[in-house]
């Protein structure tokens, strides 16, 4: 758990990653949680913020059809790693 970023605006997607790394949910259902989720996107500080902007930029890349990957697109795998450093950057605010 990440006790810090629970009583902030972060509380559904560290929820939501803690799912992903648990394998609660697979990176398609992570992917579209946290679209729906950044959708609202609100309260949320400078510092948030920059945390939060990290694995967007890795949920933006991701593309979950093999066949459809171009170089630089984000794997499963990679998703995965950027979800567990989103949540380890959560234990630091």
């Amino acid at each position: 758990m990440v006790p810090p970023a629970d009583a902030s605006g972060l509380a559904p997607y560290v929820a939501m990653a803690e799912l992903f790394v648990s394998g609660r949910i697979d990176a398609v259902g992570f992917e579209a949680g946290f679209w729906a989720e950044f959708r609202g996107l609100r309260g949320i500080s400078d510092r948030e913020f920059a945390v939060l902007n990290e694995l967007f930029y890795v949920v933006e890349d991701f593309v979950a059809d093999a066949a459809a990957r171009d170089p630089g697109d984000v794997t499963e795998v990679e998703l995965l790693a950027g979800a567990r450093r989103f949540l380890a950057a959560c234990r630091g605010l």
